[in-house]
């Protein structure tokens, strides 16, 4: 792709913006296809942890369709706290108001609000999610350049791998009640 000045004709933006979107519209079709495999166009959601996580759960699907993968995996987190913080909330617990995820998460799983294997990959996208949200030394453990020597393997498809986990977790969530309601509900 060419170099182009910031400040060059808008004609000359516009079409460094095509160029770029042609080039990444067969690998967005197929993330595309996944997310409406797994979620569909959607029906009438409920966020429970108010307009953050109504925004986290929109930017997280458009992170993913647009492979920014470590964003996706900070949003997804972000979204699935929010709600299940909400939803405890709701239920009287705002004891939980600045518990940590992992806190949520637990005491989602005591009430009823997800289940074991929803529990498990929220942890597990939990846990993904802190060594890119919190510095750590490099081979640190948990980190991606550890895993990736271990699983010999590249960094970066194991970033791509990690977004995949954690939007398909969020969007199975979002996708049952209460968090969604069918028309036929």
């Amino acid at each position: 792709m060419q170099s182009i000045a910031p400040d060059g004709p808008d004609d000359d933006l516009s079409a460094w913006l095509a160029e770029d979107d042609e080039k990444s519209r067969p690998y967005r079709v197929e993330r595309l296809r996944l997310l409406l495999q797994e979620y569909g166009e959607g029906d009438y959601r409920v966020f429970p942890g108010g307009p953050a996580s109504l925004w986290a759960f929109e930017e997280a699907r458009l992170a993913y369709l647009h492979g920014l993968y470590l964003a996706c995996v900070l949003l997804c987190q972000t979204c699935v706290e929010h709600m299940l913080a909400g939803m405890l909330r709701m239920g009287g617990r705002d004891d939980l108001d600045h518990a940590g995820c992992a806190a949520i998460l637990r005491e989602a799983r005591a009430q009823g609000l997800v289940s074991a294997d929803e529990y498990g990959m929220f942890d597990r996208v939990r846990q993904l999610r802190n060594p890119y949200a919190h510095h750590r030394p490099p081979l640190a453990k948990g980190t991606v350049e550890l895993r990736a020597v271990r699983m010999n393997t590249a960094p970066h498809d194991l970033l791509e791998d990690d977004a995949l986990c954690a939007i398909t977790a969020l969007l199975r969530i979002c996708g049952r009640h209460p968090f969604a309601i069918a028309d036929d509900d």
